[in-house]
């Protein structure tokens, strides 16, 4: 060896040793997220026995249930669902897509006119879509744990909750969306992935029309963050050229009633008081899903990695839809997608905390926290709106009786649903009808002429003493004078009063 040779000292050995603070923070993590699935399962447990008791129950328990059922039925018979005319009879509206109603088709045919699977549809959406931010996450934040938990996360806001038990078009909208989210999030390089996208965000938004902004935003935004402009591209003009296409094919087989039933029926006035009513109820009740995914937000944008511009993307889409809220009429359907962006951005912040072990514990725990808030506003106000209508079974099995046992047309509100299942079809929609008349769409003068000639011989009209102002919503004030002079009380249970033609 030559001596004039440098001396190059060794590198030093890394120490395998876990550092102690390093062991206390994943234990905590571990005991962290062990604590978040106990408290998630028993939302979970709530959640089912909610969807259970809905799936059994027979009768209506949300006005928009019959119209969908009723549709349904008309397609199973052949009939149109998107009439040109509205001013004819029957006087019924077609608010969405038909992709909803085409799935139902198949088991009505071979189990006739009932709610169930409508509702049973809803609930595995549902918990579809939990799987989905569960793979979103995952893929997006490359960390499981904190997928499961944005996943199961989901079932427990209370919109989610109360809305997933109904026979209404979001659960299978949402689920459709997502899907196609994670579609592109785990095969963003492929054009597979970019072509299942592209059909499932088309099949979404031919489920529920709102659907077209917040999944192909965050979806088209996610593809140009990853320097994917061309397939960003793509994917645009993809959807826009497929949700076209179909459209004017959709106008042109119904003589231009897709647009009328879709668009000018669903423009109804705004009322403030509905969104500062869930404003102030989500702020009180969601306090940290809202600072938590305002920080993933803020932290998001300084950093910009792209599993942020997605999920960002998304949620100010979601956001945008969700202030639709405040048309009247109006639910908490509207926040469905505001709800998975909440689950989204709780995900992707635990997600990004997952090299600091104390943080992410701090996360989790807070999550928890949160959770067991909405747990208990689902407990408190949102079960207890099924639970009262399943309360009163008996009594709404009469009004069946009673239409089953008694001929002649009839008019319902509240209780369309036992229109169709006892076999008949629905004659009008009182509230869709009562906003066209007031937007003066539709002139309501011949359905008062066809009231007063008896032409329809009972008519119920659902009067919850919670909401007496109801009836004032779904029926115009026309409508309630010739009822009060051509039509005479003879029941009244459920809530719900017959009114009973009067001879002149």
């Amino acid at each position: 060896m030559d001596l004039t040779d440098p001396i190059i000292p060794a590198p030093k050995r890394r120490s395998h040793r876990l550092k102690p603070w390093r062991v206390i923070g994943w234990v905590l993590v571990v005991a962290a997220f062990c604590g978040l699935l106990v408290v998630q399962g028993k939302a979970m447990i709530l959640f089912y026995e909610h969807g259970r008791a809905a799936v059994e129950f027979p009768y209506t328990l949300n006005y928009g249930e019959g119209p969908l059922l009723d549709q349904t039925m008309r397609l199973l018979r052949g009939e149109p669902l998107y009439a040109a005319d509205v001013s004819l009879p029957p006087y019924t509206i077609t608010n969405y897509p038909p992709l909803y109603i085409l799935l139902q088709t198949p088991i009505a045919a071979s189990q006739g006119a009932a709610l169930w699977y409508g509702r049973a549809i809803t609930l595995v959406a549902t918990l579809w879509s939990a799987l989905m931010i569960a793979v979103i996450v995952g893929s997006v934040g490359k960390d499981a744990l904190a997928g499961i938990a944005a996943g199961l996360t989901l079932p427990a806001i209370p919109y989610i909750f109360h809305w997933s038990a109904l026979a209404r078009i979001d659960g299978l909208a949402l689920a459709l969306s997502l899907t196609g989210i994670a579609c592109i999030a785990r095969g963003y390089r492929s054009w597979w992935g970019v072509l299942g996208a592209v059909v499932l965000l088309t099949a979404a938004i031919y489920t529920r029309q709102t659907y077209a902004l917040a999944a192909p935003l965050g979806v088209f935004v996610w593809l140009w963050a990853r320097m994917n402009i061309y397939r960003a591209l793509v994917f645009a003009v993809g959807v826009g050229g497929l949700v076209l296409a179909l459209f004017i094919l959709m106008l042109v087989a119904t003589e231009g009633g897709f647009f009328t039933h879709l668009i000018t029926a669903n423009v109804n006035p705004l009322d403030s008081t509905i969104l500062t009513f869930y404003v102030d109820e989500i702020t009180v009740h969601l306090p940290i899903f809202l600072v938590g995914g305002a920080l993933c937000l803020t932290l998001g944008a300084l950093v910009a990695r792209p599993g942020w511009w997605l999920i960002a993307a998304y949620s100010v889409g979601a956001l945008g839809s969700a202030l639709t809220i405040a048309k009247v009429g109006s639910d908490v359907n509207y926040l469905w997608e505001f709800s998975a962006a909440l689950c989204l951005l709780a995900g992707l912040l635990i997600a990004s905390a997952k090299r600091v072990p104390v943080l992410r514990a701090g996360l989790l725990v807070a999550l928890a926290f949160q959770i067991t808030m909405v747990t208990t506003l689902s407990e408190s106000k949102y079960n207890g709106i099924i639970t009262e209508r399943i309360q009163k079974r008996d009594q709404i099995a009469t009004l069946e009786a009673y239409l089953r046992t008694h001929q002649g047309v009839t008019i319902a509100d509240e209780f369309m649903s036992e229109l169709v299942i006892s076999g008949q079809r629905v004659q009008l929609q009182p509230f869709e009808f009562s906003q066209l008349a007031r937007d003066g769409v539709w002139d309501e003068r011949p359905l008062l002429a066809a009231m007063m000639r008896g032409d329809y011989q009972r008519i119920m009209i659902y009067q919850p003493y919670r909401n007496p102002s109801l009836r004032f919503e779904r029926w115009t004030p026309e409508m309630l004078r010739v009822i009060n002079s051509a039509f005479r009380p003879i029941l009244q249970t459920a809530e719900t009063t017959i009114y009973e033609y009067i001879p002149p």
